[in-house]
């Protein structure tokens, strides 16, 4: 198998063959993503970084062709870089690490999402846009509001921003929500009928996973949310604190944080946890977090099967 790893930017993608180490670059445009397929030998596996929105064209256009292709977090590269000890860093010199990782390390093929999960996920990020953009504009109307002198007619520009965005935002999630009931229907339904998980948190958790198709685990859907534990001791004298893998989705994971509030009275599974670890003296904050990962567990477990939730299942889990 030849390697090729891709370093991609906007413009243009630099391409480094694990085998030989020859390297080229191309247009990050339909030209020259036909120009690079075709020098591509036989048992090429063309694997880059998700790099924003940059990769998906040329990802696509091989997956269309039946190039293997695998998309890596930027976080494993830039990991793999340090434990190498890297000190240079430039396209051809990512490329070729992203070869070599490649060459050292087992791959998952590349399935590119559905367009219409596409299109909800391009909603939800112009949702979470919005918001900090109200979130700015209410920070600053207080610091005028605030002034001895203020002009109202600088309030008045705020207020009608502020309004806009409160518009586009109830749009967009009636949007969202057609969308999520014509093609996930069954799986929205499932979900929302889990004790403490309201429909943003199942929106945004089947957009995320495009209704749960893209795990086959629920360990995997943790690590990939964020919400899985990270153990911090070494020997006999390194004990550090306990807590989560903030590497994921730090919306979802708010949110389902959000949900234990209600879920530790109302779901069965929940409160039991939340009774036998509040017995043991846990801290209310790592009680919490077991809860979220409770619940998303939960939901794996509905949306992957299409059954609602089973309050006799929840207790035997």
């Amino acid at each position: 198998m030849t390697y090729i790893g891709i370093d991609i930017s906007k413009s243009w993608f630099d391409g480094v063959d694990s085998t030989t180490g020859s390297h080229h670059q191309y247009g990050n445009d339909v030209q020259g993503w036909d120009e690079f397929a075709k020098s591509l030998p036989k048992d090429a596996w063309v694997v880059m970084e998700a790099s924003g929105p940059y990769y998906l064209g040329l990802a696509s256009f091989l997956f269309d062709r039946k190039i293997p292709v695998s998309v890596l977090n930027p976080l494993v590269i830039r990991r793999y870089s340090q434990m190498r000890l890297n000190r240079t860093k430039t396209d051809a010199k990512d490329a070729q690490l992203i070869a070599e990782y490649a060459r050292e390390q087992p791959l998952t093929r590349w399935i590119p999402p559905s367009a219409i999960n596409q299109t909800m996920r391009q909603i939800i990020s112009l949702c979470q846009g919005l918001i900090r953009q109200r979130t700015m504009l209410l920070g600053q109307k207080e610091a005028f509001v605030n002034s001895p002198a203020t002009d109202l007619f600088i309030l008045e520009v705020v207020d009608e921003q502020i309004n806009r965005i409160k518009s586009a935002l109830n749009v967009l999630e009636d949007r969202l929500k057609e969308l999520i009931l014509t093609h996930y229907r069954s799986c929205y339904e499932a979900v929302t009928s889990i004790p403490g998980v309201g429909p943003k948190t199942a929106i945004l958790l089947i957009c995320l996973t495009d209704g749960f198709s893209k795990f086959d685990d629920a360990r995997k859907l943790a690590s990939y949310v964020g919400i899985c534990p990270r153990i911090y001791t070494s020997g006999s004298s390194i004990k550090g604190r306990g807590s989560i893998c903030k590497i994921g989705s730090s919306g979802l994971r708010k949110l389902l944080y959000m949900c234990t509030w209600t879920a530790k009275t109302c779901n069965p599974g929940c409160k039991q946890m939340y009774d036998r670890m509040k017995q043991a003296g846990k801290p209310e904050r790592v009680i919490k977090i077991a809860l979220a990962h409770k619940l998303l567990r939960q939901a794996y477990s509905v949306g992957t099967s299409g059954e609602h939730f089973s309050k006799d299942k929840a207790l035997a889990a």
